[in-house]
């Protein structure tokens, strides 16, 4: 499983935000900081399938509220939280789900979903895992979890076993160095 990430930061260095925002295929959303997340996410994955899959014209359907391709060749879930964009795509279906670390009510927390969270990286791993379920639709056979860029916490859950341990890829820097 690969999983592509960029900094939204170091993208528009390189890119003018009037370009990325053309990645739009919605009216929905009100927020301009969610709305440059979400068309850093399409752009993204619109650049990893032809870059890196040597797909020309990917056509991306959302089905369910989840993207996906028209073809289900490759699977692929996205995610973002603050600075970061993030995708996972692999031959199964998955679910990626990304926050930013900042400190919560763990004991208002712990009351809300019934749980005892005893640590911020507790209720993240609780979080991410339901937010990454949903994507998959599913809690999956194989879950991974981290901290991510000493920020984020990151869940990964996939629909079967994984052969290996997910591969981080830097996308700006992979495109930068071929």
């Amino acid at each position: 499983m690969n999983i592509f990430y960029l900094k939204i930061t170091e993208l528009l260095k390189k890119y003018p935000e009037e370009e990325i925002l053309t990645y739009s295929d919605t009216n929905k959303i009100s927020s301009k900081e969610r709305l440059l997340q979400h068309c850093t996410g399409r752009f993204l994955v619109q650049n990893v399938l032809k870059k890196i899959y040597n797909m020309q014209k990917p056509q991306i359907i959302t089905r369910n509220k989840k993207p996906q391709l028209t073809d289900n060749k490759i699977n692929f879930s996205l995610a973002h939280s603050g600075d970061i964009v993030i995708v996972a795509f692999d031959n199964y279906p998955c679910g990626i789900d990304l926050e930013y670390m900042r400190p919560v009510n763990l004991e208002g927390m712990s009351k809300r979903y019934n749980k005892n969270f005893i640590s911020l990286e507790d209720f993240y791993k609780f979080w991410t895992n339901y937010e990454a379920s949903i994507k998959l639709g599913s809690t999956g056979e194989f879950e991974y979890n981290l901290i991510f860029q000493n920020e984020y916490y990151l869940t990964l859950l996939s629909a079967s076993k994984m052969s290996s341990t997910p591969v981080f890829i830097d996308f700006l820097n992979y495109i930068k160095n071929c």
